[in-house]
């Protein structure tokens, strides 16, 4: 045997060992995160040359959270795809779109349609993604419907959340907090209480008076009170409009008031009640008032009163002659 001495064991440098051990927990714990949350396989379906493709990002996950589903259809152009409303087809998934589609255009004329969307789950459990079909139209061949395999339909895990027990949950029913009793406060009697109640007697018996006051009856608008509105030494250009348009109101059962000028001429001879000559004298009229009117001026009051005056009653004689006795 030699006597030579052995040579030291080498040890490592200051910080090595917890480094290398660092690196070795955080590849763990990656892999570990990667195989729970690992993509299921994309389900793929071909017919002719067209390539429909459904991906989802994870396989796993809360009900909180969220999982991306991607729609991809490869075929020639011009591409054209419709997917069906909803996309998912049973109601254990809340759909929403992320975007507008997204439409590439591929080598040897061929196309690429895709569209990604975001699918939240409604209950626990091992939840399937049944998808609708796609309606595709590629290049010159007619319109087929793509429907998905059953069997390959993916699912996805959603993971019922733990609660944690929690000290106010683990107390024995029976342990009652006694509530503090609110402090006592003295109760004084106010005066004012006893004259409530013939208060509102009071007002009650006044409001059923006032309800029951007659109302001034409404005069009628004919030709008497249109006289009397224009025999005031108060009228005005304004004032003598509204008198007549009321008086035509009342006349002719037309809303003379929500008709402009023209528009009134236009109702009165589409009733054929007055002569051409008698409309045309009524649309001058209100037309010179509504000059007068807009214009400030009070000077023609007294011209425009005798007119307004004498084709009320022409208007009224017309119109008495004109009935059928």
């Amino acid at each position: 045997m030699s006597n030579k001495p052995l040579p030291p064991n080498p040890r490592p440098r200051n910080g090595e060992g917890g480094a290398r051990g660092m690196v070795a927990n955080t590849m763990c714990v990656f892999a570990t995160m990667c195989g729970i949350a690992a993509a299921p396989p994309p389900v793929i379906e071909v017919r002719q040359q067209i390539e429909a493709r459904a991906n989802l990002d994870t396989s796993e996950i809360r009900l909180s959270g969220e999982v991306r589903l991607t729609l991809s259809v490869e075929g020639p152009g011009p591409l054209s795809v419709t997917p069906s409303k909803p996309v998912v087809e049973k109601g254990n998934w809340r759909v929403r779109e992320t975007g507008l589609p997204v439409r590439e255009v591929l080598p040897s004329g061929r196309e690429k349609w895709s569209q990604v969307y975001r699918l939240s789950p409604l209950i626990f459990g091992k939840t399937a993604v049944p998808l609708g079909p796609l309606q595709v139209t590629a290049g010159s061949q007619p319109e087929i419907t793509i429907e998905w395999d059953d069997k390959n339909t993916a699912a996805i895990h959603v993971i019922e959340p733990k609660v944690a027990a929690s000290v106010d949950s683990l107390r024995p029913p029976t342990d009652l907090e006694h509530v503090p009793l609110p402090p006592e406060t003295e109760r004084t009697t106010s005066p004012w209480r006893f004259a409530i109640v013939p208060g509102l007697l009071i007002v009650a018996i006044t409001l059923l008076a006032l309800a029951r006051r007659k109302r001034k009856p409404i005069l009628p608008r004919d030709a008497a009170w249109a006289m009397t509105e224009l025999d005031s030494e108060t009228l005005t250009p304004e004032r003598c409009a509204l008198v007549l348009r009321q008086f035509l109101a009342f006349q002719f059962a037309i809303p003379a008031e929500m008709r402009t000028t023209p528009e009134l001429a236009d109702d009165l001879r589409a009733m054929g009640k007055l002569e051409q000559s008698r409309i045309a004298d009524w649309q001058g009229l209100l037309e010179e008032c509504d000059v007068a009117r807009f214009s400030g001026t009070s000077a023609f009051i007294l011209g425009l009163t005798e007119r307004a005056k004498a084709l009320v009653s022409q208007t009224t004689n017309s119109v008495v002659a004109s009935t059928p006795s």
